[in-house]
């Protein structure tokens, strides 16, 4: 049994087990190929280079139902390639535009480096001491250490 049939009948299998039509399947195909390029080429998911693989893996798809079938089906085949195509450009696109959608934040407190802290002490006028009924300054108990 050559390639071709056994592609074919692993991707009528694969069709199979997706809701109906196949351009379902196409659809989770591009994107499952563009998650997984990310990862093999270790690039972030708004790289062009991550569609390269779906690109190529789609057109030596259709090149595969071309000889398996004969002939062009170019209504189909021209769907398929949309399908496949659309939500990686789709995304790809959005994170390329909108660079907040690929930001991480880490979790917890946020931090000023110290430079960015003095800048906001300096700008700010000094506080005048406060005095406790003991008589001690209590602006170092406010800020969270020992009175003075």
């Amino acid at each position: 049994m050559n390639f071709f049939l056994r592609y074919e009948q692993a991707i009528n299998w694969i069709v199979g087990l997706c809701p109906q039509p196949d351009k379902f399947a196409h659809t989770y195909a591009g994107l499952l190929i563009w998650l997984f390029a990310g990862l093999a080429l270790r690039r972030p998911l708004h790289s062009v280079w991550t569609l390269v693989p779906v690109v190529v893996l789609e057109l030596a798809n259709e090149m595969v139902d071309r000889i398996t079938h004969g002939s062009w089906a170019w209504h189909d085949t021209l769907r398929d390639m949309a399908a496949t195509w659309f939500w990686p450009f789709v995304l790809l696109t959005c994170f390329r535009l909108f660079p907040v959608l690929t930001s991480y934040r880490p979790p917890g407190k946020a931090v000023l480096a110290p430079s960015a802290q003095n800048e906001i002490e300096g700008a700010l006028p000094p506080m005048a001491p406060m005095r406790a009924p003991d008589g001690h300054d209590v602006r170092g108990v406010l800020a969270g250490s020992e009175p003075v």
